[in-house]
């Protein structure tokens, strides 16, 4: 396991990343635990607990209901001290300490796109849940590389910063500029490029002495034999994508090195990849029917609330955090997703007021199938 997931300050900084959305997301999730959790919901388990942010969302019914499973010690002492009357137990997600077919069902946060054995802990869900529980995983953040990066680097591919949709870059771009680049939208969270043509092309460059290549950052020695490290690479990854400005000067390169790609006659085949949408077909086929499992609803669900205007950045009307990424607009905008009031069993709402703030959550729900 990563250093960083059993960093506390880690939790401070999710704390306050959450903060400004946490009604919306406590309304989805509450909303979601009513609709996929058995009647009576029975004994439930989070799996990787962290500090109990979840917890924070659960009604007291359930948080009473619920036993807390988490590996990291650091990160179990936080739970405890945050909830003292909280069940919390330190346990893994491949060892869960439950007898078989014992637990209603298991909630994770922002857990199972980290994981780098998925089949593991999907079966070990499976042997400790009734027939008819539930497996319900909550996204409310950007997904974690830790999981993407290595499988788009096993197939071949090396996963850029997703340059493409820099709102700074667009700015300055030509049209003729802008038609060289991969279609991508704004919640793609990367562009993947196959890893032959680009060492090749760095390669070449470095040869010729250009120094583009010294600005690459975390790309910067990828050409070079045994320098490829799947983990280093998603953790250089996030330390450049936390700084604004470095990101935009590793953005700035890229494109660069695009360009020059193009202008050059080079193969630079880029695709966009959304992190959100690899990680729901992951799971979608990992607790498909011959894993035993019924999928009962994977996407985003989106939820809005009127924001009073000094909330929100000035001149904008319309913020939306979705796929762990904030856009503004000064007019109101589209809500991707399942409206929240769907799954409350109500008509949906369009956005109304003059400011107004929202956000997605994506949810998987998937039910172990009672056997025939």
């Amino acid at each position: 396991m990563t250093p960083r997931w059993h960093d506390p300050a880690l939790l401070e900084h999710l704390v306050r990343v959450r903060q400004p959305w946490d009604r919306l997301t406590r309304r989805i999730v509450r909303a979601a635990l009513a609709k996929f959790l058995p009647d009576p919901p029975g004994p439930l388990v989070e799996i990787g607990a962290g500090g109990g942010q979840l917890r924070e969302w659960l009604s007291p019914e359930l948080a009473t209901q619920t036993t807390h499973t988490e590996p990291s010690e650091p990160f179990l002492q936080s739970l405890r001290s945050r909830y003292p009357g909280a069940n919390a137990i330190a346990a893994d997600a491949t060892r869960l300490p439950f007898d078989d077919g014992t637990v209603s069902s298991v909630l994770a946060l922002c857990v199972l796109d980290t994981l780098p054995d998925l089949a593991t802990v999907r079966d070990e869900l499976h042997r400790v849940l009734r027939a008819g529980g539930v497996v319900l995983h909550i996204l409310d953040l950007a997904t974690s590389p830790d999981a993407l990066f290595p499988e788009l680097i096993a197939g071949g591919e090396i996963p850029l910063t997703n340059f493409a949709r820099d709102p700074a870059l667009l700015a300055v771009l030509t049209d003729s500029q802008k038609a060289q680049l991969p279609p991508a939208n704004d919640f793609d969270e990367v562009l993947a490029i196959p890893w032959e043509p680009f060492t090749r092309f760095v390669r070449m460059l470095e040869a010729a002495r250009q120094p583009v290549v010294a600005n690459l950052g975390p790309y910067a020695q990828l050409h070079q034999p045994g320098r490829l490290d799947p983990d280093r690479l998603a953790h250089d990854y996030m330390a450049t994508t936390a700084h604004a400005d470095q990101l935009l000067a590793l953005n700035r390169t890229l494109l660069k090195l695009t360009l020059t790609a193009h202008q050059m006659g080079r193969e630079w085949p880029l695709r966009a990849v959304s992190a959100r949408t690899h990680v729901r077909n992951k799971l979608t086929t990992a607790f498909g029917p011959e894993h035993g499992f019924a999928i009962a609803f994977a996407g985003p669900v989106g939820a809005w609330e009127v924001a009073s205007e000094n909330e929100l950045p000035e001149g904008t009307r319309f913020l939306l955090r979705h796929a762990g990424r904030t856009t503004s607009r000064t007019e109101l905008g589209t809500i991707p997703g399942t409206p929240v009031e769907e799954l409350e069993g109500g008509s949906p709402q369009s956005p109304t007021g003059h400011a107004i703030r929202a956000t997605t959550v994506e949810l998987f729900a998937a039910c172990k199938e009672t056997p025939n």
